[in-house]
């Protein structure tokens, strides 16, 4: 279906954003997880026009977006969406949806700035493990050592190699749909058809700074809108986090009825490429 683009300066980077559906329409904001690019959620757009004009940019430093000089901080993707946020919804708070590494950022986003928000639909994300103290040491000196090693992007000899990599990673997802993310997610280097993906290196780096748990909780105690909650049945998020205990927490905290808690059946955790429909279907449930 017809996509139209948008560049649009974020703090300093030239932010690309794809957009599908009449822009008269209720705007749903949506957020791609890690290593995957706004435009991959084109497989759920079709049956989401009739009601919604979708917006979903490329994170910084992902698919088409400006990479950053200085690495990445993982609060500045709570700025860069204020400044997304402001542009395309300036008198109202937003619809947002966020698949694993952006409905993380939705989440947070969502309990700082509460005013902004309407409702929220979380896709496979649902905070991380807690960390302890003990892991710093190690996680500040690989952080380190892979900064200083300058160590380069992998380059696939030709797109045929980056296919392959993609559907060992997502055994699930048909030739078709793996041609087109290799599209998606590739970009030619040199002339001798070998490829690369587009995301910036720097994102593979460990992150030094522990993921605080418990800031988390009191951060999405501060969110006034409506969130619900979809998880895939064979992801291994699901499989990991989602534990009786950890579920009853985030719904708790979260405040998420059963009525707005999804699952999702046959797909693992890119669920928004597996199962399209039936993703697409729970947002429209949520929003309806």
């Amino acid at each position: 279906m017809t996509v139209t683009t948008n560049k649009l300066d974020v703090r300093g980077l030239q932010y690309h954003i794809q957009e599908w559906g009449d822009p008269a329409n209720p705007t749903l904001l949506m957020l791609h997880g890690w290593m995957d690019c706004g435009a991959s959620f084109k497989f759920m757009a079709p049956y989401l026009t009739d009601h919604f004009h979708i917006v979903a940019p490329d994170l910084r430093g992902f698919g088409e977006t400006q990479h950053a000089q200085n690495g990445y901080f993982f609060p500045d993707y709570f700025a860069d969406l204020e400044v997304i946020v402001n542009y395309y919804s300036p008198q109202s708070a937003i619809r947002l949806v966020g698949h694993s590494m952006g409905g993380q950022i939705a989440l947070m986003y969502a309990g700082i700035r509460p005013d902004r928000v309407s409702q929220l639909l979380s896709l496979e994300a649902i905070g991380l493990p807690p960390t302890a103290s003990t892991d710093a040491p190690v996680r500040y000196r690989d952080w380190m050592n892979q900064i200083l090693s300058d160590e380069p992007s992998k380059v696939y000899p030709n797109i045929d190699f980056l296919k392959q990599s993609i559907h060992k990673g997502n055994p699930s997802l048909s030739s078709a749909m793996i041609d087109e993310l290799a599209e998606l997610w590739g970009r030619a280097v040199g002339d001798e058809g070998a490829v690369t993906l587009k995301h910036d290196h720097a994102h593979r780096y460990t992150n030094p700074v522990r993921y605080q748990h418990d800031d988390v909780l009191e951060v999405w105690k501060q969110i006034g809108a409506r969130v619900g909650l979809v998880m895939a049945l064979n992801s291994s998020m699901y499989k990991r986090f989602a534990t009786p205990q950890r579920l009853q927490q985030v719904k708790q905290v979260l405040r998420i009825s059963e009525a707005d808690y999804f699952l999702v059946e046959d797909s693992h955790h890119m669920l928004h490429l597996e199962q399209p429909a039936q993703t697409a279907d729970c947002v429209l449930k949520f929003f309806s």
